[in-house]
């Protein structure tokens, strides 16, 4: 055990300061303090599933794993907003101060500003799925929400006779919050697995989707929807601009392909430049920039190995056209949602992205440069031992954290 806390600590303190440099080896004090901080962890909540996996693949570039451990002098406290949360995935602040929450085996829920959680409610999508990981996923609101009162949802149910089934769609939400309709269809395929949603300025929407089952046959067919970033507008028809459209034999709706299982995704602040977090077999999780037509390379190249521990394409990191990894991680944190930080809240924790780890149990901030590469990590909420399926950043500038457990909580990160 302690020849693995070494090891942690030692990869987790490595830094480039600039792109393309050679990164310095820790001083004996950032090395200590690391290691410190990784024993008090791992001795409270246990090694998280693929933590002793000590497999260290080289980056191409330098800055694109291992960075400097940092220690921000942002002080803060966290609160609990809400319990009884059982497998949420996904949370929305709506405008009149509540919060609509999905529960992954269940649908929609309310969150109250005391905490108060309603039942599930009337009109959400049948929910039931023979994979228990699969359920009702994300939830976003239309940028005209105040207007039309309009949803998108991201969800796995299996209809009557059928198998596993991925819908895209988008609903109403009642003015008194307590059930939704007009519940209409935008995307729907068999095995499909979407996860989050984003929409566009111009309303149109970007949804990230798994492709978690062996052999990996998805992420690299323009056949199948699964492993992609797929764009569709707000009312189901495709854009034109999509770079698939000229290949009959393609899905129309691809934007990008080559992910394996995205379950973050967000516009960097001020831009429409769509950034993903992925969440690799067994190691080799990615932070990437996503861009129009590109390939991300899942299976074909991975930093990580695949959950039996086997190489994925006998270990290759790197092939021609295939996109490099902004940043990866070895071991696996296993990523779920992600959150762009913005304004002024937390004057320690500018330019950052925040990040929940699942069987990591961590919550992860990594503090990015002007030229959009990760310059310093570091790991939050380590001694709560639990599982963050999600962060956002509320409409008051906070920090909001989803755990995933049979009783989750909704936690508000409050700077001191």
């Amino acid at each position: 055990m302690k020849r693995l806390l070494l090891a942690l600590a030692a990869s987790a303190c490595f830094v480039t300061p600039a792109f393309g440099q050679a990164a310095p080896k820790p001083t004996p004090e950032q090395l200590a303090k690391t290691y410190e901080e990784d024993q008090l962890s791992l001795e409270k909540c246990g090694v998280p599933r693929n933590a002793a996996d000590d497999y260290r693949p080289s980056p191409l570039m330098a800055d694109q794993t291992r960075a400097l451990r940092l220690a921000s002098t942002q002080k803060f406290h966290v609160e609990t907003v809400a319990t009884g949360l059982p497998n949420a995935w996904g949370i929305a602040f709506l405008p009149s101060g509540n919060i609509i929450v999905t529960i992954r085996g269940s649908g929609l829920r309310i969150i109250k500003p005391d905490g108060k959680v309603s039942e599930t409610l009337s009109g959400s999508p049948y929910i039931k799925s023979s994979i228990p990981l699969f359920g009702m996923h994300d939830v976003i609101l239309d940028k005209d929400f105040a207007k039309n009162r309009t949803i998108y949802l991201a969800y796995v149910s299996t209809p009557a006779g059928g198998g596993n089934t991925g819908y895209i769609a988008k609903a109403k939400l009642a003015a008194d919050e307590q059930s939704i309709t007009d519940l209409h269809v935008l995307k729907q395929e068999g095995a499909m697995v979407p996860r989050r949603i984003l929409q566009a300025k111009d309303g149109s929407l970007f949804v990230i989707t798994a492709d978690i089952l062996t052999p990996y046959v998805s992420a690299q067919s323009l056949k199948s929807p699964n492993g992609k970033v797929l764009h569709i507008n707000s009312d189901g028809t495709t854009p034109k601009s999509n770079p698939f459209l000229a290949d009959e034999s393609a899905d129309p709706t691809i934007y990008a392909k080559g992910v394996r299982d995205p379950q973050g995704m967000v516009f960097k602040p001020g831009t429409q430049d769509i950034w993903i977090i992925e969440n690799e077999p067994r190691g080799g999780d990615e932070l990437n920039r996503i861009q129009k037509g590109k390939d991300y390379g899942f299976p074909t190249i991975s930093y990580g190995r695949d959950n039996d521990g086997k190489l994925l394409n006998n270990g290759l990191t790197k092939q021609a056209g295939l996109e490099q990894p902004v940043y990866f991680w070895t071991p696996s944190v296993a990523f779920s949602g992600m959150t762009w930080l913005t304004g002024g809240k937390y004057p320690g924790w500018k330019n950052s992205i925040f990040m929940g780890g699942l069987s990591g149990q961590q919550l992860v901030r990594v503090e990015m440069n002007a030229q959009g590469r990760v310059v310093g990590e570091e790991k939050l909420l380590r001694d709560r031992c639990q599982r963050f399926r999600d962060v956002r950043q509320g409409p008051d500038g906070l920090l909001y954290v989803l755990t995933d457990a049979p009783a989750g909580e909704l936690l508000r990160i409050v700077p001191n």
